[in-house]
């Protein structure tokens, strides 16, 4: 009878997030066999061997883990984004509201050119006189 036995142990780990998974598979291979002679008394005779093979797997670890430290350095960094956006929109609006103040002081300053524009060309000098309009037809 002859009997080869082949074990392999499989260790993986993955890692998704702060989630770390471990798993060990043992993969079994197992060949039993005999051998097959003649049943008389002859010396060297020709044999054959009759030989099955069987694979087995078996899980012998499967565990799932958090990763405390991954966990805290990705709750860290989500803070930390969200203080950058609240910095970015408080920047956002306050450069905004410059920006509204600029042209509303633009725009007064306009109004108040084209109002002294106005009364410039209003004013009339000396000896000249008044504005009439032109009938048509004349």
């Amino acid at each position: 009878m002859t009997i080869k036995e082949e074990t392999t142990v499989k260790r993986v780990v993955k890692k998704e997030g702060s989630t770390v998974v471990v798993q060990e598979v043992e993969a079994t291979t197992s060949e039993k066999g005999a051998v097959i002679v003649a049943d008389n008394e002859e010396e060297n005779q020709v044999f054959s061997e009759k030989s099955a093979v069987e694979d087995k797997e078996k899980v012998v670890l499967d565990e799932t883990a958090l990763d405390e430290k991954n966990e805290a350095m990705i709750a860290a960094r989500k803070k930390a984004q969200e203080e950058e956006l609240k910095r970015s929109i408080e920047e956002a609006k306050a450069k905004a509201a410059a920006e509204r103040k600029k042209l509303e002081e633009q725009e007064a300053a306009r109004l108040k050119a084209v109002e002294e524009n106005k009364k410039q060309l209003e004013k009339r000098g000396k000896g000249v006189g008044k504005l009439t309009k032109k009938k048509k037809g004349n």
